[in-house]
């Protein structure tokens, strides 16, 4: 029985029937490939008029339910062809069965993942702190960060856009702090009744922790007062607006949003706590904000694999994705001692991965995916450039942060110790003294 055709396979394939079918140098025809929200897959070629009958019939047969139902090929004269001519032109640029082609990758969700990065700042300093998984220290280090910079007289502006597990809001303000409105409600109100200066005034809280600290939490208090409202305003805070009959994203609502606080002139730093995993609300801070990103992870399975996926996306996919990675900066959270060292060969052999199938090194078990370590831990050679890792201590002191009721895990010292390392590079990437 013939194996089915998938995903996986559906775009090579596609190029592979293309090379086959037709007689003509398939690089000259300069491939434009169109990939429909379900995943079928249709190709522009420049390419007369009399081949395109013939490539769609070999079209169809070769690609079955992954060849778009119409005309799976069409020539650079057909209907409608010049406005998605123009559109590839900032398309990435792909090497399939060794021919370049362009793919327009249409989504449903998940589309600001396929934008270019943006790669200037904004009118402040942003940084983002972002994750794989839950649970990995993330948002304590942001807090950590935000009384660090702070202390050091810089005014701090902290934004909670894991709108699903929110933390900042609870882990820097006390309850009496709490703004009426936080994020959720901004990305809902700005397509409805819009957004002004008394609402952006409302949707910051001062903290008492330390002057200097400011923070717009996902949620305000006016939720708190409805909470069954809550997962109504999520469902519709990362859909995209209109105004004027022109979409807007829910990266560019969030770059209107911060820069609109970054306005008022009251901030030297805007610390970004985004939400963890590959979501299309992570690819915000990660690629649309112009922000500098530390991508925290923690010594197991789970955060090399989401990486390599997220790296490999980043490199392959993206016009200027090579150009973000002098923008980010892996962190170890709750690194131990003993595993530091095999935890930057792991960290290295992510970072120098090669295009293609994620293999490599070794294997963890049947339940994992196939990026995975030998059995032996025996640490592979360094390259010649060893990614920089930062390191977070693993220190049982902060498993439960709470710095509001225990003003104890922000003593100075206690910090230095376990969050040293951060420090030392946020003072770097802000020019304090050290």
């Amino acid at each position: 029985m013939k194996r089915p055709l998938r995903f996986d396979d559906s775009l090579p394939q596609f190029v592979a029937s293309l090379i086959a079918a037709y007689s003509g140098d398939l690089a000259t025809a300069q491939p434009i490939v169109i990939r429909d929200f379900e995943g079928r897959l249709g190709v522009i070629l420049d390419i007369p008029a009399a081949d395109v009958d013939q490539l769609n019939t070999a079209i169809a047969e070769a690609l079955g339910p992954y060849s778009r139902p119409e005309d799976p090929v069409r020539g650079r004269n057909a209907a409608g062809v010049s406005r998605i001519v123009e559109e590839a032109q900032a398309a990435p640029v792909l090497k399939v069965k060794g021919v370049n082609i362009r793919l327009l990758d249409r989504r449903i969700v998940g589309a600001d993942w396929m934008l270019r990065p943006v790669l200037q700042p904004g009118a402040i300093p942003r940084i983002a702190f972002v994750s794989i998984k839950g649970g990995v220290g993330r948002s304590t280090a942001l807090s950590i960060a935000a009384t660090h910079l702070a202390h050091a007289g810089l005014r701090v502006l902290t934004v909670d856009l894991d709108l699903e597990a929110p933390g900042l809001g609870a882990t820097l303000l006390k309850p009496e702090e709490l703004p009426t409105y936080g994020v959720v409600d901004w990305l809902v109100e700005n397509g409805l009744s819009g957004t002004d200066s008394t609402f952006r005034a409302d949707c910051i809280g001062k903290s008492s922790l330390l002057d200097g600290i400011s923070v717009v939490p996902a949620f305000g208090s006016q939720t708190l007062a409805h909470p069954a409202d809550a997962l109504a305003k999520i469902a519709r805070a990362s859909l995209e607006d209109v105004r004027d009959g022109t979409p807007l994203s829910f990266r560019i609502q969030l770059q209107e949003m911060i820069e609109s606080f970054e306005a008022t002139g009251d901030y030297d730093v805007v610390l970004i706590d985004g939400r963890a995993g590959l979501h299309e609300t992570t690819a915000a801070p990660v690629l649309g904000l112009g922000a500098k990103v530390l991508l925290f992870g923690i010594n197991e399975p789970q955060t090399f694999q989401g990486y390599a996926f997220l790296l490999a996306h980043i490199r392959e996919r993206i016009p200027g994705g090579l150009e973000w990675e002098e923008k980010a900066w892996f962190v170890q959270a709750k690194a131990d001692p003993a595993d530091m060292r095999i935890a930057q060969e792991r960290f290295n052999a992510l970072w120098n991965m090669d295009e293609g199938p994620l293999t490599q090194p070794e294997r963890l078990g049947p339940d994992d995916l196939e990026l995975v370590w030998a059995d032996n831990d025996a640490p592979a050679p360094l390259p010649k450039d060893p990614v920089p890792v930062l390191r977070i201590l693993n220190d049982e002191r902060y498993r439960s942060f709470n710095p509001v009721e225990n003003r104890v895990q922000l003593d100075e010292r206690l910090v230095r110790s376990t969050f040293g390392e951060l420090l030392d590079w946020l003072d770097e990437q802000m020019e304090l003294p050290r």
